[in-house]
């Protein structure tokens, strides 16, 4: 079987933590490019952003460490000054960290000890090629990727070609390019992912099949995202968010789940507020990104089915408190 079909590794990177709180963060209101494919429409441009102070808030209400995953509407390193240095003072707290990033800036990063970086358990790149050729960004793009991979690269680094059709004809360039410029040098493998909103047709996928054969020793593998496939043969699973997993937002608002409306409202830094709910929730809608990063990183308990048909939240919980350890393994 082609492995287009087999996305393994970007399922199975070592994500899972001991940390007792996850974040997944849209700290940044902005972004430094304006890719047609990009899932955040609009595209946000100069819109409020998380400052140190309040991220800060947020720690201090954390009873242990914090896992910290960078990602969502604009990109981090656009999100402050360079002189702020947000990364590397959050990495002074009691945190581990995700960077999802698109490499156009990288700020102080160079400049962060091997100690705190350390804390840093995994970085996504992503090279939007024609946006970077578009914007003279490329040389920059390509200086700041063997920067972070020269310091953090390896298995828990993954750097991503998203594949467009309306950017077809840019794949081969991009692939030639990072091939003589970053792969030459660094041996990190290319992942590409396809646009999840967009449609291929059989001649594309062809294709695709043609550049997997024309750079064998580049592309690790092809990729589309479908969190449903986790979840599927589960009636229900137990999820921590509102209680041990947020999603916290550019403008300040704290949510356990943005797809279920009991636990839309956790807050707002901004505001000074975080309040969350006690014990795990019992989900029977699990396909989304979130519950994604909830299983990865460990915290997800996923019932037997027969189990899950019968009895309250509560039942369930208690019967598989002990099984906890044994069921994270099938993750």
């Amino acid at each position: 079987m082609s492995k287009s079909y087999n996305p393994k590794r970007i399922r199975e990177v070592d994500f899972k933590t001991d940390c007792s709180h996850i974040f997944i963060i849209s700290s940044s209101g902005h972004c430094s490019l304006d890719c047609a494919y990009c899932i955040v429409n609009p595209i946000v441009k100069h819109q409020p952003t998380l400052n140190y102070d309040d991220l800060e808030f947020l720690l201090g209400k954390v009873n242990g460490k914090a896992l910290l995953l960078f990602s969502g509407k604009g990109d981090f390193f656009a999100g402050y000054k360079k002189q702020e240095k947000l990364l590397a003072r959050l990495l002074e707290q009691n945190v581990e960290v995700a960077l999802d990033v698109n490499g156009v800036m990288i700020h102080e990063f160079p400049e962060i000890s091997s100690e705190k970086l350390a804390k840093i358990r995994y970085i996504n790149l992503t090279m939007h090629y024609r946006q970077l050729v578009n914007n003279n960004a490329l040389n920059a793009w390509k200086e700041n990727a063997l920067t972070l991979i020269g310091k953090k690269g390896g298995e828990n680094f993954i750097a991503g070609l998203i594949l467009t059709p309306a950017e077809r004809d840019y794949w081969r360039e991009a692939l030639t390019y990072y091939e003589q410029n970053v792969f030459a040098e660094t041996g990190q493998h290319l992942v590409l992912i396809k646009d999840i909103n967009a449609q291929f047709s059989e001649e594309t996928e062809e294709y695709i099949r043609t550049l997997e054969r024309e750079f064998p020793q580049l592309v690790e593998e092809v990729y589309q995202e479908d969190f449903s496939t986790r979840f599927g043969r589960y009636s229900h699973v137990l999820c921590p968010a509102g209680n041990a997993y947020f999603r916290v937002w550019n403008d300040g608002r704290v949510q356990g789940c943005p797809y279920i409306p009991e636990l839309a409202d956790c807050g707002n830094l901004k505001e000074r507020k975080f309040f969350p709910r006690e014990g795990t929730f019992m989900c029977t809608e699990a396909k989304y990104c979130d519950c994604n990063n909830v299983a990865l990183a460990g915290k997800m308990i996923f019932p037997a089915q027969a189990v899950a048909s019968g009895g309250d939240a509560e039942k369930v919980k208690t019967f598989w408190a002990a099984m906890a350890q044994k069921i994270k393994g099938w993750i």
